[in-house]
């Protein structure tokens, strides 16, 4: 806090050089105005303005700093925790003394305007004081001695001055003054600043008389003439502007300053780079460290097979008109579950999701326990990857998102939270080969016995045969070739394994059950999805009763002992 309110009083204190040195005795006291209330928003704001640098992160050594035991930090700390109780006491005794202040002046103007007859003249309204009092405006009442204003005894110069106070909204900049005074009443550049906006107002209150075509002389002496009031002074409120502001001299030099147009357009300019090189000077720079995402944001997307499947079944029920459309349990489940994995891109592209005209299987969506379930592992997955760090991620938790996602209604997906853009999962490893076991007879298996034997003798044969001729080639003899002509036939090849689809015929004759991702289906329904989808999945098991499982899935199959 306390290199803040520093950083702030430099800035103010520099744009207030500036507006002394330059701009002050010009006559260009519109922007004067908003150049001094610029300057005390900037000056605090400013100093809060952060720049972040983001660098790559290097490595950090980290020292031991060696213990040493002694008692003066604790002397200090509790010596300056008492001093920061003083500090804050006399700052709030400051605020408070302020505000009683503030209000009393408030309610003094209030009271007046409720207590005196009031005349409404256009757009303000003169409120006849019984008091002696100099002519002063808050917003648009236009406080005047009665007896002088009933005697018009007011120059129209007068009444002219504080119009363009009250249409010029004056007011606005003293009240913003007075409350930042509040709360900075120990800072002495706010006391300061503050009479220069109110001389700044008398600028532009006297410009206005001058160009109505007062003479200057004529207007100066009636300055003079109220200047010289100086008992009236008792009945004003800070609040207020006066005619009489102190000044006068200054007032009467600014009157008389003329500047050509590159000098105030050179002056306006300036302010740019006083600008930038404070916001340099004064703001924050902090450098942190970049973040390195572990895994890149990717959008999940439904496999080409799935989309496929979807379109297929989307379109078949597109075709039926929707008052005598009725999808199947199995099918809807279907769509619902691809639609939930479809990105944006796909759902554009795919076919349009068939709806029902009681939406048939699901009237209520989703219990409140699913969306619950749904919201906390779907909350878990997004803050996960939001992170980008240690993400692990379960198939079940996916299947079971996908399958409640489902299940929701339009209006509950709308509240729930969004389903995680989850990242491509690996490929899935090769299936196993399955192992066809073929029933023999037995003369065949005497048959292929017999060959066996066959070829061992013949091999033997040849063993003795190889062994001779390497023998006689070191003699250098040369023996006959005493191999038997007998031709060996090697054995028939084995007979090609059926295809998945004729083996599931073959299985249906042993009373097999089939499945459709833990759903049982018929036997025709599976013929049919395995005409359909060539790389369907098929996992083969038999049962403890000895009947064929048979488990069909798009998705890969995890294959558990």
């Amino acid at each position: 806090m306390e290199v803040f309110l520093l950083k702030s009083s430099a800035c103010l204190a520099i744009f207030m050089a500036f507006y002394k040195l330059l701009l002050e005795t010009q006559p260009m006291h519109g922007f004067k105005r908003l150049y001094l209330a610029a300057a005390l928003l900037l000056s605090f704001t400013i100093p809060s303005i952060t720049f972040v640098e983001y660098v790559e992160a290097a490595p950090l050594t980290v020292e031991t700093p060696k213990l040493q035991a002694h008692l003066a930090p604790a002397t200090q700390t509790a010596t300056s925790f008492d001093v920061a109780h003083i500090l804050w006491a006399l700052y709030i005794l400051g605020v408070l003394v302020f505000s009683i202040r503030f209000l009393k002046n408030l309610g003094r103007i209030l009271i007046n305007i409720q207590n005196n007859p009031k005349l409404r003249m256009q757009t303000f309204i003169n409120v006849l004081l019984q008091d002696a009092t100099t002519p002063h405006t808050f917003f648009n009442y236009i406080f005047l001695n009665k007896q002088k204003f009933e005697a018009q005894e007011i120059p129209e110069e007068v009444l002219l001055h504080e119009a363009t106070h009250a249409k010029q909204k004056h007011s606005l900049d003293i009240l913003f003054v007075e409350v930042l005074q509040i709360i900075l009443w120990f800072n002495p550049l706010i006391y300061i600043i503050k009479n220069w906006i109110k001389l700044n107002h008398e600028f532009l209150a006297d410009r206005a008389v001058l160009n109505q075509g007062t003479p200057t002389p004529t207007y100066q002496n009636i300055l003079l003439a109220f200047a010289s009031s100086t008992n009236l002074k008792d009945n004003q409120s800070s609040l207020a502007n006066a005619i009489n502001y102190s000044s006068i001299k200054k007032r009467f030099t600014v009157m008389k300053k003329t500047s050509s147009r590159k000098s105030v357009v050179l002056r306006s300019v300036a302010v740019v780079p006083l600008i930038t090189m404070l916001l340099f000077g004064f703001s924050e720079q902090i450098t942190l460290p970049k973040e390195t995402s572990a895994v890149q944001a990717y959008q999940s997307e439904a496999k080409k097979q799935e989309v496929k499947r979807y379109n297929a079944l989307a379109k078949k029920y597109n075709a039926i008109p929707k008052e005598t459309r009725n999808i199947a349990l199995e099918d809807l489940k279907t769509l619902e579950l691809i639609y939930g994995k479809m990105s944006k891109k796909q759902r554009n592209e795919a076919q349009p999701f068939p709806e029902c005209q009681n939406n048939q299987t699901h009237n209520n969506g989703a219990c409140a326990e699913e969306i619950a379930e749904y919201n906390a592992l779907a909350k878990k997955y997004n803050k996960m990857l939001t992170k980008g760090k240690n993400i692990r991620i379960l198939k079940t938790d996916v299947d079971r998102m996908a399958y409640l996602y489902a299940e929701m209604t339009t209006k509950q997906r709308a509240s729930a939270q969004p389903f995680p853009e989850l990242p491509e999962p690996p490929s899935p490893p090769a299936p196993p080969e399955e192992t066809f076991i073929m029933p023999v007879n037995k003369t065949e298996v005497a048959a292929f016995e017999k060959r066996i034997e066959e070829i061992i003798e013949n091999q033997e044969i040849y063993d003795e045969v190889s062994m001779i001729e390497h023998l006689n080639l070191h003699t250098g003899n040369i023996t006959p070739n005493l191999v038997p002509n007998t031709f060996i036939q090697a054995p028939p090849n084995p007979p090609e394994p059926p295809s998945p689809l004729e083996h599931v015929r073959t299985l249906a004759d042993k009373n097999a059950v089939f499945y459709l991702d833990e759903k049982e289906i018929s036997y025709t329904k599976a013929i049919q999805l395995l005409e359909e989808n060539k790389s369907i999945n098929i996992d083969l098991r038999y049962g403890t009763d000895g009947r064929p499982k048979v488990k069909l899935s798009l998705n890969p199959i995890e294959i558990n002992p």
